[in-house]
């Protein structure tokens, strides 16, 4: 009796370790759906956008939400949503995050499908702060 509660106690913290394994490999290996994936694709590709360096500058600068304030702190938290297209049945993403040019600030927003390679998106827009104009990128 005393082995098997035991075995039966050994079985129980495993199988919980293994779930928890699960979770965190889960949260910290990147996929393409992930917002810090998505993120840095989007940023990469509105970097290297003709168009954006025009009306931005060469120099930009890419970061998460801002809490309002004055100090830049940490902005590393990317805005998302992740759902299924009712359409199609695709699992998305969508994030939301912002950008600092020379000239300008910029609000950047991107979707990616689970049906689309990677380094595709479904849409990949760029509006200004200040005057509220869209410029979509992809």
């Amino acid at each position: 009796v005393v082995a098997a509660s035991r075995l039966g106690m050994w079985a129980g913290i495993l199988g919980f370790a293994i779930v928890c394994g699960y979770y965190i490999a889960k949260e910290l290996i990147p996929t393409k759906m992930s917002p810090n994936t998505v993120f840095s694709k989007a940023s990469d590709a509105i970097r290297n956008d003709s168009m954006v360096k025009r009306q931005y500058g060469d120099s930009l600068k890419f970061y998460g939400k801002d809490h309002g304030g004055h100090r830049e702190g940490r902005r590393n938290f990317i805005e998302h949503t992740q759902y299924t297209n009712e359409e199609d049945g695709s699992k998305r993403t969508r994030v939301r995050f912002n950008m600092e040019g020379q000239f300008n600030n910029a609000f950047c927003f991107a979707e990616v499908s689970s049906e689309m390679p990677s380094g595709e998106f479904v849409y990949l827009l760029v509006q200004d702060k200040r005057t509220g104009r869209v410029m979509t990128v992809v």
